[in-house]
C-alpha cells in the first residue's frame, strides 16, 4: 500500500516554486543590506566610544602623575605618544612588569594606571614590553598635549606650543584635525587625540 507522502499530490506541497524561492532571496538580500551597514556603524561607534574612553583614563592618570610630582610626565617624542615612556611614567615599570628603561620621573615608581592588552601591539615575537599603544581601532599614532602653563586651558601658550598636528590611521592616509585652533585651546590638562577610523577629520577621536 502507497503512502501519502509519494502521492503526487503529496510531492506537490512538499516543493519550493521558483517564484517562492527568488522571493526568499530577495528578502534575504534586502534584510542584508539593511543589516550589515547598521552592524558596521555601530561597530565604528563602540570603537570611537572606547577609545574616547580610554584618552579620558590617561589623561586622569596624567593628572594623577601631576598631582604627585607637581609637573606632567613627558609620555613622548614630538607630542606623539610612545609606549616605553607611557609605562615609565605612569605605572614604574614596563608593560611586562620588568624594570622601565626611563621612569620619566617617577622616581618612587608609582603606579597612576593599568593598562589591558587591547591598548597594546605585540611585537613579532608576541612580547609586548617593547610594542606601541593603540586606540580601539588599531592606530599607534596618537597625540597627546598638556597644560604646561597650569592656565588652565592648552592653547599656542604652552609650550610646546598646541599645533593642529595630523594622525595617520591605521591603514589610510593623514588627517588633520578641525573644529578648534591652536590659539583658542581646549580646556583641558591633558589632551590626546587619533585619527580614529580615519576616513575624514570627523572620524577624529578626540579625549574632551
Amino acid at each position: 500500500m502507497q503512502t501519502r507522502t509519494n502521492t503526487p499530490v503529496a510531492r506537490s506541497l512538499q516543493a519550493f516554486t521558483l517564484i517562492e524561492l527568488l522571493t526568499v532571496i530577495a528578502i534575504i538580500g534586502i534584510l542584508a543590506a539593511i543589516i550589515i551597514p547598521t552592524v558596521g556603524s555601530v561597530k565604528i561607534s563602540a570603537n570611537k566610544a572606547k577609545s574616547k574612553a580610554q584618552f579620558s583614563q590617561w589623561s586622569v592618570s596624567m593628572g594623577l602623575f601631576k598631582n604627585e610630582y607637581g609637573y606632567y610626565p613627558s609620555i613622548g617624542t614630538g607630542n606623539k605618544v610612545v609606549a616605553a615612556s607611557f609605562f615609565g611614567a605612569l605605572t614604574g615599570k614596563s608593560y611586562s612588569g620588568g624594570t622601565a628603561s626611563d621612569l620619566k620621573g617617577n622616581s618612587k615608581k608609582l603606579s597612576f594606571y593599568s593598562a589591558s592588552d587591547s591598548e597594546v601591539t605585540l611585537i613579532a615575537n608576541g612580547d609586548a614590553a617593547d610594542g606601541l599603544l593603540k586606540d580601539a581601532f588599531g592606530n599607534t599614532d596618537i597625540v597627546y598635549f598638556v597644560d604646561s602653563n597650569s592656565d588652565g586651558i592648552i592653547n599656542d601658550q604652552d609650550s610646546p606650543a598646541l599645533s593642529l598636528a595630523p594622525v595617520t590611521p591605521i591603514d589610510g592616509a593623514p588627517v588633520t584635525p578641525t573644529g578648534f585652533t591652536a590659539a583658542a585651546g581646549v580646556r583641558s590638562g591633558v589632551i590626546f587625540y587619533s585619527a580614529g577610523r580615519g576616513l575624514t577629520a570627523n572620524d577624529i577621536v578626540y579625549s574632551w
